[in-house]
């Protein structure tokens, strides 16, 4: 398999991850946080998620350096722990501070990795602005009280966006990096 079909594949994953994210949003206002519904769409997404973020790094890994890997290494760990605490959600285990322990470090990996990537991809200028903002904007809608439950839908959004440029084989101003291999 050549890599611009493995990096096409793993953006597929990714949109599909965002869409099962952005399903979220609407399970959470019918059926109320944390219930069923929500968290299997929640599972299913940080699954396809931390899969096809491999394909959104890698799309632009070239131009982004080192400051671009550690975003990627920073949003995979939370993505991965995101998994894991969706999971003890779903079976119902209570671990206290061991979980509250976690999120923070989940908290402050996401976040300091999505600045790093924010950073890095509007400087690479193989993305659009407008997934970058939509990526942006998810922690902060969720502290708003009245979007909190439909927050989730930025973040779908977001990876959409990012997968389909990468289907589409579209870039901002720079090469992608199997087009700029292939050069």
């Amino acid at each position: 398999m050549k890599v611009e079909s493995m990096t096409k594949a793993l953006a597929w994953i990714a949109i599909l991850g965002g869409i099962a994210r952005i399903g979220m949003s609407p399970s959470a206002v019918i059926w109320g946080t944390d219930s069923d519904q929500e968290l299997t769409f929640a599972m299913i997404a940080c699954c396809l998620m931390t899969i096809g973020w491999f394909g959104i790094h890698y799309y632009q890994s070239h131009k982004t350096g080192v400051t671009g890997f550690i975003s990627y290494v920073l949003i995979t760990l939370s993505n991965t722990l995101t998994t894991c605490l969706v999971w003890s959600q779903i079976m119902g285990s209570n671990t206290g501070t061991l979980k509250e322990t976690v999120l923070s470090i989940n908290s402050g990996a996401a976040l300091l990795g999505m600045i790093m990537f924010a950073i890095q991809t509007v400087r690479a200028r193989i993305y659009p602005v407008w997934p970058v903002a939509l990526f942006l904007l998810f922690p902060v809608a969720s502290f708003i009280p009245l979007v909190t439950e439909w927050a989730t839908t930025l973040w779908g959004l977001a990876y959409i966006g990012f997968g389909l440029y990468i289907v589409a084989d579209k870039t901002v101003k720079n090469k992608s990096v199997y087009s700029s291999v292939s050069s």
